[in-house]
């Protein structure tokens, strides 16, 4: 009887001791697969929530698709991709010999009509006095006023063309709006370009002092957020404020399909590029 019972016994510690270490395979499992879950999602770039933070990444601010509402040769690119540049500094030009051209013959044409433009007031007003003097005809009068009239008309018309030519030849070169890095340059030099139906992008810039953090948002977290709030932003081990500048509401969130895309304004440190990632302190 006593052989069974310990028999017993140790056959029940085996089948216990049994579960316990099976339980603990399965919890070591759980955990360690979690722990790749996370590091899988965070190096996809996917947003992850943890306490009060998201992951995201930067993108660029402002970016820009250039391009000239003129036709024309581009004459020089004076930039490269991936370069920095001034506000106001020059990136790229067409050839201006046709934009000189046509804007010369303008102002010859006006100069011309200005001096027929005074001749044709000087006719006019030497009718009128004969007309008071009863010795030109009323007909005489009418056709000097509607002479000076079509004169002055085309004089306007010519100083309308010289304004357009003078426009035209401002657009033949294009200048960085703001501080900025051009991303890419996607014309070369001796290129026509075409601005008759749908311009070309000639070249793509983003602003080189300013950059932005983004991060997909559940609703929950959304509804703590608003335009212009302030958060801590932590990329390559920096941190540093930024405000919020877009809360944008998109398609295929968990609860209705809805989630939002949120935007935060950083200032650009040295180094940082679109796509690195970004952890957003949340409140």
């Amino acid at each position: 009887m006593k052989i069974a019972r310990s028999r017993c016994f140790l056959g029940f510690q085996t089948l216990l001791g049994g579960r316990v270490f099976l339980a603990a395979i399965m919890g070591a499992g759980f955990i360690f697969s979690s722990i790749a879950q996370a590091e899988s999602a965070s190096s996809s770039g996917e947003s992850l929530s943890s306490g009060h933070a998201v992951n995201g990444f930067l993108v660029w601010a402002d970016e820009v698709r250039l391009s000239t509402p003129v036709s024309g040769v581009l004459a020089a690119i004076p930039v490269q991709a991936g370069q920095a540049v001034d506000k106001g500094q020059v990136l790229f030009k067409l050839d201006r010999t046709p934009f000189n051209d046509r804007l010369a013959a303008a102002v010859a044409q006006h100069r011309g009509l200005v001096r027929a433009a005074a001749e044709a007031k000087r006719d006019a007003e030497r009718a009128q006095q004969l007309y008071d003097r009863t010795v030109a005809s009323d007909s005489e009068r009418q056709d000097a006023l509607i002479k000076q009239e079509q004169t002055d008309a085309r004089l306007k018309e010519t100083q309308a063309t010289i304004d357009l030519r003078q426009w035209q030849r401002g657009h033949a070169e294009v200048i960085a709006p703001f501080p900025a890095r051009v991303l890419s340059v996607d014309a070369r030099v001796g290129e026509t370009v075409s601005s008759e139906f749908q311009p070309p992008v000639l070249m793509r810039i983003a602003r080189a002092d300013q950059i932005l953090a983004r991060a997909t948002l559940d609703v929950d977290a959304a509804s703590r957020i608003h335009w212009g709030q302030t958060l801590a932003v932590t990329v390559q081990g920096a941190t540093q404020e930024g405000k919020v500048v877009a809360i944008t509401s998109v398609a295929g969130g968990d609860r209705g399909g809805q989630s939002y895309q949120m935007d935060v304004l950083l200032v650009a440190k040295s180094g940082w590029l679109a796509g690195l990632p970004a952890r957003i302190e949340l409140p």
